[in-house]
């Protein structure tokens, strides 16, 4: 994979010397020994994942320690978005240290410790002994995410409960996210794109790929429905209704530049005399490359 150009590598080095200069000294020590812990575990991993948690709780509960934009500072630092912090910051007040080396000491019927996405779910219940119960049957029946997240949302609506929605927090993690999956998309047409010269991947590879662009397209899919949903309420007539899509803008370019070349055709024929004003002509009506979204 091409290596970082000198103009994204002066860009990332100013970007964090800006932050340097704003973020506490307490803060920037602890975001460094957080920063190695994923690097060196993993970003899956637990306790390292728990230790970045640990790190926002005590930034929300010390703003004199740590900052009153500390939260902000770190999802910054480490490239998280505010949302995804806040919810580490909740496993760490549901669970003290201790309590999760025990927790991490016990095995799920498939020889396997609780993940801490599991724990994610589990953390946002204010009861402890409901989280008990969640955290036993996802070790005595090997429950998935995703089977846990279902049965927490059966059993709230059974109860009659109704999840808390705090509207503005989650605008605020939508334009959190928004800003740090733009700089990754930036990134990837920076480094990747380039790389795309290359020769085709294997086919063992191929179908991860192939999974990947599924994925990307379902996500496209429903940030447009999301935007759509956002431009009405605050207003503005949809984009679909305004803007044609990618697909339209392309099919339009390649009728223009059909009939474009047809054009030149027909005067190369007729008036093979006025060469350099054809290629001129030629010039023009190329349409214009479409940008990469």
């Amino acid at each position: 994979m091409p290596r970082y150009t000198a103009a994204a590598e002066v860009e990332t080095t100013v970007d964090e010397q800006a932050q340097a200069e704003e973020m506490a000294p307490e803060l920037r020590e602890r975001c460094d020994k957080v920063r190695k812990a994923l690097a060196k575990a993993g970003p899956q991993d637990t306790r390292a994942r728990y230790q970045l948690g640990e790190l926002v709780k005590d930034a929300m509960t010390d703003e004199e320690k740590y900052g009153k934009k500390a939260v902000a500072q770190i999802a910054v630092s480490l490239g998280y978005d505010e949302k995804t912090l806040y919810r580490y910051a909740q496993v760490a007040k549901a669970w003290s240290l201790d309590e999760l080396n025990e927790l991490l000491k016990r095995s799920s019927k498939t020889d396997i410790p609780i993940g801490f996405s599991h724990l994610l779910e589990i953390a946002g219940i204010d009861d402890k002994r409901k989280r008990k119960k969640y955290v036993n049957q996802v070790l005595k029946e090997g429950l998935s995410v995703r089977e846990l997240k279902v049965r927490i949302t059966a059993e709230r609506v059974a109860s009659g409960e109704e999840p808390e929605i705090d509207t503005p927090k989650t605008l605020s993690g939508m334009r959190s996210a928004s800003k740090n999956w733009l700089g990754r998309v930036r990134d990837w047409e920076e480094r990747l794109l380039p790389a795309l010269n290359e020769a085709p991947p294997p086919p063992e590879v191929r179908a991860k790929f192939e999974e990947m662009l599924e994925q990307q397209r379902e996500l496209v899919k429903r940030l447009q429905n999301v935007n759509e949903r956002l431009d009405s309420w605050l207003g503005a007539p949809p984009a679909s209704a305004e803007q044609p899509t990618l697909k339209d803008a392309q099919e339009d370019e390649l009728e223009e530049d059909d009939e474009a070349e047809a054009s030149v055709d027909a005067e190369a024929h007729d008036h093979a005399q006025a060469e350099d004003e054809e290629e001129a002509e030629e010039e023009a009506a190329a349409p214009e490359q479409a940008r990469t979204a």
